[in-house]
């Protein structure tokens, strides 16, 4: 059976992956979550039916070619709240956040069968989203806009990788960056098609960034 693997770039200005143990003063992780990687994929390319999905499988940090490497920036960013718990009669809730600044990730996935149902010839959905994805990132099309975390966070760039060195904008894997997470969530639901809220978090040898480089647990 073929493996349908996929991959893209996507950078811009800030970023928020929130750590869940922060508390009411949300800090970014550095890398985006499981979950933040598939909603990216998904805003360019995915099925209703769930018979194909995209499974993020790694994320590189990057870095504009041929500049200084191993830094991650981070500042305050001051956030309104205007979840279930906001109390109508008062006026906004601010609170204060640790977000990133000039961020840029390539990340990569491999398209899922979610059918259930053998794939063959002539009906492999798991065939079809990986050609709507790849056209859609070609032309520079998409389901809804990507997002670097919180929806406010729209990228400056999102599409094919940038590797060619004849780029002014060419990027490369910054290898300098090394850091224990000591724990990183993976997944919000038992199931990535129709689950169940059922947090699950990677720790150990799991939640290291080695070499700029970090790899999601199946």
């Amino acid at each position: 059976m073929s493996k349908y693997e996929i991959s893209m770039e996507i950078s811009g200005p800030f970023a928020m992956w929130t750590r869940p143990d922060t508390g009411a003063t949300p800090t970014s992780y550095p890398v985006p979550t499981w979950s933040a990687v598939k909603g990216i994929f998904e805003s360019v390319a995915f099925f209703n039916d769930g018979k194909a999905w995209i499974r993020p499988t790694r994320v590189e940090i990057c870095k504009k070619k041929g500049s200084r490497g191993g830094e991650l920036s981070f500042q305050k960013y001051t956030n309104n709240y205007r979840g279930p718990l906001k109390d109508k009669k008062k006026v906004n809730f601010q609170f204060s956040t640790l977000i990133l600044s000039d961020v840029c990730y390539r990340v990569y996935g491999v398209v899922e069968n979610g059918s259930g149902q053998h794939l063959k010839h002539g009906s492999n959905p798991c065939h079809a989203l990986e050609a709507i994805f790849q056209r859609r990132l070609r032309k520079g099309q998409c389901y809804k806009t990507p997002a670097l975390g919180w929806n406010e966070f729209v990228p400056s760039y999102w599409g094919p990788i940038r590797d060619d060195e004849s780029l002014p904008d060419a990027t490369e894997v910054d290898t300098e960056i090394n850091l224990d997470l000591v724990s990183v969530l993976n997944q919000v639901f038992d199931k990535a098609v129709n689950g169940h809220y059922k947090p699950r978090f990677q720790q150990g040898e799991k939640a290291w960034i080695k070499k700029g480089e970090f790899h999601y647990v199946e």
